[in-house]
C-alpha cells in the first residue's frame, strides 16, 4: 500500500463482481490502525464502478477530451512540419 497523496482518500479493500442480493448483510470490522491520534476518521463505503471510474464521470470525460485535443494538435503540427520541410 502506498501513502495517500491527499488528506481525503479511499483505499480499495475488496470487490464483489456478482452483485449483492437484497437483504441484510453483516460486516465485521476490526480496527488495525488507530487514527484518533492524528484526528482521522474511517468509514465503510459500498460503491459501484465501471470502466470509466465511479459515479462521477468528469475525470473520465476530461481525459478523453484532452486525449482528442492532443491528437488533433499532433496531426496539425505534423502536417505543418511536413509542409515547411518539403
Amino acid at each position: 500500500m502506498r501513502t495517500a497523496g491527499l488528506p481525503n482518500f479511499r483505499k480499495l479493500y475488496g470487490s464483489y463482481d456478482n452483485g449483492l442480493t437484497a437483504g441484510i448483510h453483516r460486516v465485521t470490522i476490526q480496527n488495525q490502525y488507530d487514527v484518533t491520534s492524528i484526528k482521522g476518521t474511517k468509514a465503510f463505503v459500498l460503491a459501484t464502478t465501471n470502466a470509466l471510474g465511479g459515479a462521477n464521470f468528469f475525470l473520465a470525460y476530461s481525459y478523453i477530451v484532452v486525449g482528442i485535443v492532443s491528437l488533433v494538435f499532433g496531426v496539425v503540427f505534423s502536417i505543418a512540419y511536413k509542409k515547411k520541410h518539403n
